[in-house]
């Protein structure tokens, strides 16, 4: 790879803000997401059976300001497997890291 520029992307997460409703719950907090190459995003959203809870435990790589009962939530895999229970926070959350791979923030 020729552009440095693009070496880095090898590493790059995306900072994702979340705030939504579910089941009369509001979650807010910040993830962070792999950025992957096209190719492998492809990949992994048409494999045949692929489902949401697959994208988001390879995407979903991290959160921040996770608030639960007044106490900061840190990431860990069975605190996202606790999430993930529900279809509803599983889809959003699988949305959310395809989304965040096609967002481009602009710089003055």
């Amino acid at each position: 790879m020729k552009l440095k520029l693009l070496h880095e992307l090898n590493k790059a997460a995306i900072k994702a803000p979340l705030n939504f409703e579910f089941g009369g719950v509001v979650f807010k907090f910040t993830a962070y997401i792999r950025l992957v190459p096209e190719s492998e995003l492809k990949k992994l959203t048409e494999k045949q059976g692929a489902s949401d809870g697959e994208i988001v435990r390879e995407l979903l790589v991290s959160w921040g300001d996770f608030i639960d009962d007044g106490k900061e939530v840190p990431f860990d895999k069975s605190t996202l497997e606790e999430l993930l229970v529900y279809s509803g926070i599983t889809a959003r959350l699988s949305v959310e890291c395809i989304n965040a791979q096609y967002r481009i923030t602009e710089k003055n």
